[in-house]
């Protein structure tokens, strides 16, 4: 269920961890009516690793030694179920304040938060909040501008008198203790964060037997941080955007990622015989990787299967009908040997009458085999 609630959050993540900087998110879900899942659950990730979550079902935070969850208790536990205790009344009362001013009464509602201190190689920090209500962002609190931000004008005055005192609690006490964590977390999974994983890199093309024309996706997978850099061109060229269908990076389940973009081609640019290439960067590979497909006339062409079918079923015929001249043959040097052998005897019998030509008779035989 965990697990569940990490993959569906990881759209919901604004701050991507790129090559010179760690973070530490906290993504928080505080549901309303009726789901399988407990009213707050909460997941904290180390840059792409799960470390830690909480539930309030179990009421306890449990943290993961590493991504096979080996689970142990998390340092300074009345602290945390503090944060925890402050956080779900904090929600729970913007929750509300949203649910009355769209009136929301019935259903399943969420209110989300995605909680991120960032820590660069040259000591920088940065700490974030992004509140969702159903999938909407609608609070933002930034520590530079230190203060919290509304998107909805129409509830921001409402908010603003309802949240004063927690301007000062995210700055100065939320803040220190995410990035405090972080450094803990840095040092405990050094190893495990540094690792760098090849990707694999595949350009797979897909027929529509409707239009004719083919789907072309570019696949890079297996590989380790998440940040990656993909280009999909077209003799050479970047395709645009706009004619990509791109996903984001997705985790295998084994630590690694894997990312497609995919190009929808017509059966009329199939005929010009473009040049497809995908491209790769990656901070395990020193240079850039390419892998390239144009597409041939007659692939996947049901007309060269019933041109092979039939090349391949009168070769079969020319084998069977070998065979059975063989047969025939050999069946026939046995005919002839016995008749050469009854001829034979013949000529000995006259030869003890007269001198005789069994030779040539012989070779007659032969020239005639």
């Amino acid at each position: 269920m965990t697990l569940l609630h990490v993959l569906a959050l990881m759209s919901f993540a604004k701050i991507i961890h790129s090559g010179g900087s760690h973070s530490l998110w906290y993504l928080v879900t505080l549901t309303s009516g009726l789901t399988p899942f407990p009213e707050l659950l909460v997941v904290k990730m180390v840059d792409d690793f799960p470390v830690g979550h909480y539930d309030s079902m179990e009421k306890r935070m449990v943290a993961w030694k590493n991504w096979e969850k080996e689970e142990n208790e998390v340092p300074n536990p009345g602290i945390w179920q503090h944060v925890l205790e402050q956080t779900k009344n904090m929600m729970a009362r913007r929750f509300q304040l949203l649910r009355e001013h769209y009136n929301h009464s019935k259903g399943l509602l969420t209110y989300q938060r995605l909680s991120i201190c960032e820590l660069d190689t040259d000591g920088t920090e940065r700490f974030k909040t992004i509140d969702a209500y159903n999938g909407e962002d609608v609070f933002e609190f930034i520590s530079d501008s230190r203060g919290w931000y509304s998107f909805n004008p129409e509830v921001e005055e409402d908010f603003n008198l309802m949240e004063l005192g927690f301007v000062t609690f995210s700055q100065y006490f939320l803040k220190p203790l995410c990035i405090s964590t972080l450094k803990m977390h840095l040092k405990q999974l050094n190893t495990l964060l540094n690792q760098k994983v090849h990707p694999r890199v595949r350009v797979i093309h897909k027929q529509d037997r409707d239009t004719g024309g083919v789907e072309v996706t570019c696949l890079a997978t297996g590989f380790y941080p998440r940040h990656i850099n993909m280009t999909l061109k077209r003799n050479g060229q970047p395709v645009p955007e706009q004619e990509l269908t791109r996903g984001e990076p997705l985790p295998n389940g084994d630590g690694t990622y894997q990312l497609r973009r995919s190009l929808s081609v017509s059966a009329e640019e199939l005929r010009e015989r473009h040049l497809y290439t995908c491209t790769v960067t990656h901070s395990s590979v020193d240079n850039k990787l390419d892998v390239s497909w144009e597409f041939q006339s007659g692939q996947n062409n049901p007309a060269l299967y019933g041109i092979s079918f039939g090349v391949l079923t009168a070769l079969a015929f020319t084998m069977f009908g070998l065979c059975i001249w063989k047969k025939r043959d050999t069946e026939f040097r046995k005919a002839l040997q016995s008749v050469s052998d009854v001829q034979h005897t013949a000529v000995g019998v006259s030869n003890d009458e007269s001198s005789g030509a069994s030779e040539p008779l012989q070779g007659e035989v032969y020239e005639a085999m």
